[in-house]
């Protein structure tokens, strides 16, 4: 079979589910025909593997993907077919970079993926993939301006290619762009377009980062019911234990829709019972960190409408589980969840004003709300709904201070 059977091969799975699709190119290495295959493409199905790996975020997988680089690599020394040999070293300096970057180690991703695009060369389809993780990069490290370039450049290049998936691709990154920055409606429009060619083109994988999207989007708007929907149609699309962590992740978004709509104990149960395991059985602390966040503003609404008391205990235990998911926050460069955490304590103090706690909180109060509003205009979200709240929030606690 030629490398380019085998990766469309691996692509249409892929289309259906990872799981296929890690099934598939793991039992095309452990083929013994794969002795005979050139090294150029035993390299790039180790790739094509090491990538699916990476995706699920799982400490095993992304050792396993470590191993597979370096396999690739050794077989790209190897190999005689210089012509071939050129892409895929591109290509593994990408799979490189995804690998660090899904690890948290960014020192050098940028290094890497600038010298993966340089040596992609007339490949454009190549720099196009490398300048998605070059956007993704500069996400994690919140600089929104240069990430909307590297997208906005991606996207370019496959409007002129007119690679449909590809196209709605680069919508999906962009969506994701615009949700982190509070422009929902433009989020909303990409992700509905990304959408409509994951119907039109069977591709459960672009529908499933579209409905993730949307149920974002439908947070962010308040439309709870719609929310719901959606998230447990994107959870109906994944299967464990391969994509273990993003359904962790959706469960999250569940919780937090079910938390909007009043359904105050199966939003808990929906974090404590199904999406903080998940985490934990893989030590996943980004996802732990926005779990324990929303178990703490699940908590503050139980003792908003009486569900618990307000006393010393239940306050320091959602005092707890907020600066917990704070500290892991800002240790990650995850700074509009920092910001968002540090308002909703803000929220816990400011319940405190009406008992006998009032004067134990208010500085602690007002320190978060500074401080929130503080990163928010250093992310250049100082027009979002979020910095709005804060600000009326402040304005309240200042008026209640002198």
């Amino acid at each position: 079979m030629k490398l380019s059977e085998f990766l469309i091969q691996g692509q249409r799975l892929r289309q259906q589910d990872r799981t296929l699709a890690i099934a598939y190119f793991e039992q095309c290495l452990q083929e013994p025909s794969i002795a005979e295959l050139d090294a150029s493409t035993i390299a790039r199905i180790s790739l094509a593997l090491a990538v699916e790996l990476i995706a699920t975020k799982q400490p095993q997988s992304l050792q396993r993907a470590q191993v597979l680089i370096q396999q690739a690599e050794n077989c790209l020394d190897k190999s005689q077919n210089s012509d071939t040999n050129h892409a895929q070293k591109a290509y593994l300096l990408y799979v490189r970079a995804s690998l660090l970057l899904e690890s948290g180690e960014l020192s050098d991703v940028l290094n890497i993926l600038q010298a993966a695009y340089d040596a992609y060369g007339n490949s454009r389809e190549g720099q196009a993939l490398t300048d998605d993780a070059i956007g993704q990069y500069y996400l994690q490290v919140n600089d929104v301006e240069s990430a909307l370039a590297s997208f906005e450049r991606s996207l370019s290049v496959r409007l002129e290619i007119e690679d449909e998936c590809a196209i709605a691709t680069s919508y999906a990154h962009l969506g994701q762009l615009y949700l982190s920055s509070g422009d929902i409606n433009q989020a909303a429009s990409l992700f509905q377009s990304t959408l409509d060619v994951a119907l039109t083109t069977s591709d459960n994988s672009l529908r499933l980062q579209a409905l993730k999207g949307l149920a974002k989007v439908a947070i962010a708007e308040n439309q709870w019911q719609s929310a719901i929907e959606l998230a447990k149609e994107a959870i109906s699309l994944l299967q464990e234990p391969v994509d273990t962590i993003e359904i962790g992740y959706l469960y999250c978004d569940l919780a937090e829709a079910l938390l909007g709509d009043q359904q105050i104990e199966n939003s808990l149960i929906c974090i404590r019972i199904v999406a903080l395991p998940r985490f934990r059985d893989y030590q996943y602390l980004r996802g732990i960190a926005i779990a324990k966040h929303l178990r703490g503003r699940i908590y503050t609404h139980r003792l908003l409408n009486g569900l618990d008391s307000l006393d010393e205990d239940a306050i320091e235990t959602v005092e707890d589980s907020l600066l917990d998911a704070s500290i892991c926050f800002e240790q990650f460069g995850m700074m509009s969840n920092y910001a968002k955490v540090l308002y909703d304590l803000a929220c816990l103090y400011q319940l405190c004003s009406s008992s006998q706690f009032q004067y134990q909180y208010q500085g602690k109060s007002l320190r978060s709300l500074e401080l929130s509003l503080s990163v928010l205009d250093q992310l250049g979200m100082s027009d979002t709904k979020l910095s709005a709240q804060v600000e009326a929030m402040l304005n309240q606690v200042m008026r209640g201070s002198f």
